[in-house]
């Protein structure tokens, strides 16, 4: 285990501002958001990211506990911030795609009564893809688990996630019942046993579910082919663009988060993390690894409490019916705002959602 800290360079940010400085942009279509990316916003973003200072984010990043660890391999980043509480639950905390540990990054100096421990995705930040080149969220809790089980020597502990990091949660709960307190969801992904079944077996509730997430996947899911079957393709515009990683992210920032709400700085901040560590192309790996090597995950193998963060502007959020049916529900917390990015959005909200569950176990 080694200490580390984020530093980029002038030269970094130089190229990064010929590159934006020097942008061709492509002609588009008068329907604002109809075939992707405005072009209002896109202009926007880039015209705020050529001014942008990263100085104060990383200065405030590199106050906290970062560490880089090798497993067979594979090199992976984390923060782990301890609480000065002897008697402090342990939280791991996942996070998914397009996002990065920015997602919890604002709770760091609001959650210090708990142990923190918020690694980076394979292929994500400052983590690097294991040898194979791709990684799946089965694989991934067995590397986390190692971290904070072995590594760190945490003997139980509580894990959190949205996402992608919804899936590396629940795997590891599912495998590790002896060392999992509880699992704390944002989401429950894509709902395909209500997808796939027929109209006259659900309710009403359900149906709904149904129609609006085939209505998703036929408007909105393009990407999740792209990146499970060809994301070597789209890595090079990711990696040579600027203007090209922000009108991936920024279309999917726009849909998927309370735009209302939503501040321009945190995607600044995560183009920037991105741009400066050239991860938007292999971060989008794992959705080629979670399409094709995942093993089947039923609600079922879950046995530990599961407390739930239901956030508003989210992706299909699943009908709160069917999730309390099919996982040991003990808390479900309706969000007042927020959207797929949770705590990065409404960190109040999120922090307060996951004390609770977490008072709820241990009382």
């Amino acid at each position: 285990m080694e200490r580390f800290k984020i530093q980029f360079t002038d030269a970094q940010f130089d190229d990064l501002h010929s590159r934006l400085d020097s942008t061709r942009l492509a002609p588009c279509s008068q329907d604002s958001y109809a075939h992707g990316i405005s072009i209002e916003l896109l202009q926007t973003l880039l015209e705020e990211w050529r001014r942008y200072d990263w100085a104060p984010k990383q200065d405030d990043l590199n106050r906290w506990d970062q560490y880089l660890c090798d497993f067979d391999g594979q090199q992976v980043h984390f923060f782990h911030i301890p609480s000065e509480r002897a008697d402090a639950p342990t939280v791991l905390l996942c996070h998914g795609w397009p996002d990065s540990f920015l997602r919890y990054a604002k709770l760091f100096g609001e959650m210090q009564d708990y142990n923190l421990i918020v690694p980076s995705l394979p292929g994500f930040a400052f983590s690097t893809p294991p040898p194979s080149g791709y990684a799946n969220n089965a694989e991934v809790s067995k590397v986390w688990f190692r971290l904070v089980h072995d590594v760190l020597g945490y003997r139980h502990f509580f894990v959190s996630g949205g996402d992608m990091g919804r899936g590396v949660a629940s795997y590891m709960t599912a495998d590790h019942p002896e060392a999992v307190l509880g699992l704390h969801l944002t989401d429950v992904g894509l709902v395909s046993d209500l997808i796939s079944r027929p109209d006259q077996e659900l309710n009403e509730e359900e149906l709904t579910y149904k129609r609006d997430a085939q209505r998703w996947l036929r408007l909105e899911g393009a990407y999740i082919n792209i990146q499970s079957t060809k994301p070597q393709t789209l890595a090079f515009s990711l990696a040579d663009s600027p203007a090209g990683l922000a009108a991936w992210w920024g279309e999917k920032y726009h849909a998927w988060s309370d735009w209302e709400y939503f501040q321009l700085q945190d995607l600044l901040d995560a183009l920037t993390l991105t741009w400066m560590t050239n991860t938007g192309a292999t971060c989008i790996r794992m959705y080629h690894g979670n399409s094709f090597d995942l093993p089947p995950l039923r609600p079922s193998d879950i046995k530990a409490p599961v407390g739930i963060a239901a956030f508003p502007k989210d992706v299909l959020p699943a009908p709160q019916s069917w999730i309390e049916k099919n996982y040991p529900v003990i808390r479900f917390d309706k969000m007042d705002f927020g959207g797929h990015f949770t705590a990065l959005e409404n960190p109040e909200g999120f922090a307060q959602s996951l004390t609770a569950f977490i008072g709820d176990v241990l009382q």
